[in-house]
């Protein structure tokens, strides 16, 4: 039985080493290939007058969210080609617009598409007349000098001449300020690296706040809500203190009103009472005299239902006084 796969030390060298140079090269083509394909996005071309600081790897947004990136751009005669991938899901119409736009004071830009129209773009490009840059150097410069042939060259010159004879005469206070202006400077460029951390911090802060914008914006609908149940509080206090101080009046009429009957009654009242505290005091010292009596009466009532009574004589009647009387 022959061996399905003979041994490599057997086989052509020359062979062998052809067949695996070609399998490296087609490797490394195919990890070339997937580098640049991207997977669920669509590569798109935009003409820019100029880049404006745009660079490769930067990100593309629509609406503010991150869908792409920048993956070249190619200068041309008058313009620059730009292209850049954008997600499937994305359709751009033939009016779509694009805008290269600032992202961080440290320089950082991004492209701002937004889509529009119906249809699709021709040949999956944005024109030069639907996208704008930052600024345009040759449009500062035809208004410079439209603004400079306005200018009177004789006001000019002599305004020039008096801010030459104002720093002429100020020159020791110039100088110091240069020099801190110098310094300022210095520390500005020292501290790079931490206004730099600054600056990302603002960033989170704002990201923060930007994502927690549906929780401010509830939390404010809640102190409105707040503020007016303590609005329709206030006033029912209002008009209860209205109210009472309306029946204040009217009890201060009434009392006003009544006090000629009010005033013989509360003096009839008072001698009544006085006569009730006389009454009340006898009543309290007949109490006092009958208790003894009233005690002494309840001791000798109290063995039975007959009275115990000891009377010495000559209350009762002795033998003899009967006799006499008849009753022997």
């Amino acid at each position: 039985m022959k061996p399905l796969m003979k041994p490599l030390n057997t086989r052509d060298p020359f062979r062998v080493g052809l067949v695996a140079l070609l399998a490296l090269v087609l490797l490394g083509v195919g990890v070339v290939v997937l580098s640049r394909v991207q997977f669920g996005a669509t590569t798109y071309t935009a003409i820019l007058q100029h880049t404006a600081g745009l660079r490769v790897g930067e990100s593309v947004e629509v609406a503010g969210v991150p869908v792409g990136k920048v993956t070249g751009i190619e200068l041309r005669e008058d313009d620059v080609e730009v292209t850049f991938t954008l997600d499937d899901a994305i359709d751009l119409g033939t009016t779509t617009t694009a805008a290269v736009k600032v992202a961080t004071l440290l320089g950082t830009h991004y492209l701002e598409v937004h889509p529009r129209g119906s249809g699709s773009l021709a040949d999956d490009q944005i024109p030069l007349a639907q996208t704008s840059v930052p600024y345009n150097l040759q449009d500062v410069l035809d208004q410079g000098t439209q603004t400079l042939e306005d200018l009177d060259p004789v006001k000019l010159a002599d305004a020039l001449t008096a801010v030459s004879n104002t720093l002429e005469r100020s020159g020791d206070d110039v100088g110091p300020a240069l020099e801190g202006i110098g310094r300022l400077s210095q520390v500005v460029a020292k501290r790079s690296d931490q206004t730099a951390q600054l600056l990302q911090a603002a960033e989170g802060v704002s990201k923060l706040l930007a994502d927690d914008s549906d929780d401010i914006v509830e939390l404010m609908k809640q102190t409105t809500l707040v503020l007016s149940e303590i609005t329709q509080r206030r006033e029912a206090i209002h008009n209860l203190l209205v109210r009472t101080r309306t029946l204040s009046e009217a009890l201060s009429g009434i009392v006003t009103d009544a006090e000629g009957d009010l005033k013989p009654a509360l003096a009839d009242l008072d001698t009544s009472l006085v006569s009730l505290r006389r009454e009340d005091d006898e009543l309290k010292n007949l109490l006092t005299v009958m208790a003894p009596a009233v005690r002494y009466l309840t001791n000798a009532s109290g063995n039975g239902p007959f009275l115990d009574l000891y009377v010495q004589g000559p209350v009762l009647p002795t033998d003899d006084q009967k006799c006499r009387l008849g009753n022997c």
